[in-house]
């Protein structure tokens, strides 16, 4: 009996060994078919195409129109302080005016002067931000302007500018001295925030004329909002009742009741400025074929109230 438990024990165990050498012991057949990877997708050459320069192009076009659109106030941004405007889908708007604002091929705004765009675009640089909003700017040009010249009248020959009746195109002169040297007259401080409201895109204009009653000769600021209406601003008369006087006035943004009647003075231009302005900027950026502006000089005299002598 032991004798043949020991031949069944020798070959129960000769049938696993040879099903372990040939793959096909307990374990390996109840261990079912081996799993398969899964094919890797077919990869198509237009998946794996790199875009061409045109289409790269137009994607960072594009970019750049959402970040004008998302960074616009009014329909003007701000590169370093250099101004651009864009239509509504943020595309610029380049070689053309907007009012007498006049927007180069590259869609930057200029005065027509490089020397006085990178005096302007340096002072709005420094002094506003993003968190500010565009009429916050202007008042703080404003302020700029009435603070950072130092008045120095006709009796220093070296600087002084008085235009004479009727003239025009005294702004980027005047403008330009200003902001680099720190001093001037009446005309400097008018020309100066009429630069620096322009480099903001206002339709803004240094006037000169008389005021007062013994129709003294001064410069001041005029801008044109959307309506057509006009607005008066005169830092140099503020900056005087401040220094000398000891007076606060706030000659900011006034209609011209509203600052004749805080100053006790009238205002009336010599020329209208609106069209000695336009047509200057006109003739410098195309003298043979200019566009129509937007500005219309009789709307401009009839909104102020001003009649021409």
């Amino acid at each position: 009996m032991k004798q043949r438990y020991r031949w069944i024990a020798m070959l129960l165990t000769l049938l696993l060994t040879a099903g372990v050498l040939c793959g096909c012991g307990f374990g390996a057949a109840n261990a079912g078919p081996e799993p398969t990877a899964t094919p890797e997708p077919a990869v198509t050459p237009e998946a794996t195409a790199t875009p061409s320069p045109e289409e790269i192009a137009a994607e960072k076009e594009a970019k750049k129109r959402r970040e004008r659109l998302e960074a616009q106030q009014d329909g003007f941004v701000w590169d370093r302080g250099f101004l651009y405007t864009v239509d509504e889908e943020g595309s610029l708007i380049c070689d053309r005016y907007v009012g007498v604002l006049y927007f180069g091929a590259g869609g930057r705004y200029t005065s027509g002067s490089k020397a006085l765009d990178r005096l302007v675009a340096a002072v709005i640089r420094e002094n506003t931000d993003d968190s500010m909003t565009r009429m916050e700017k202007l008042r703080a040009m404003y302020d700029y302007t009435r603070d950072n010249i130092k008045y120095v009248g006709f009796g220093n020959h070296d600087y002084s500018y008085e235009p004479a009746h009727g003239e025009g195109g005294w702004m980027i002169e005047c403008a330009t001295h200003a902001l680099e040297e720190g001093n001037g007259n009446c005309y400097h401080f008018a020309a100066t925030f009429a630069a620096l409201a322009r480099g903001l895109g206002f339709q803004a204009y240094a006037a000169s004329g008389v005021i007062g009653s013994e129709e003294q000769q001064h410069g001041w600021v005029e801008i044109l909002d959307g309506d057509g209406k006009v607005w008066y601003s005169d830092p140099e008369t503020e900056y005087s009742r401040i220094y000398w006087l000891n007076e606060q006035h706030d000659l900011f943004y006034k209609s011209k009741d509203d600052i004749g009647g805080t100053t006790g003075l009238g205002y009336l231009k010599y020329v209208d400025p609106f069209e000695a302005e336009k047509k200057e900027a006109e003739e410098r950026a195309n003298p043979k074929s200019v566009p129509s502006p937007v500005v219309d000089p009789e709307k401009v005299l009839a909104a102020s109230g001003e009649v021409q002598n």
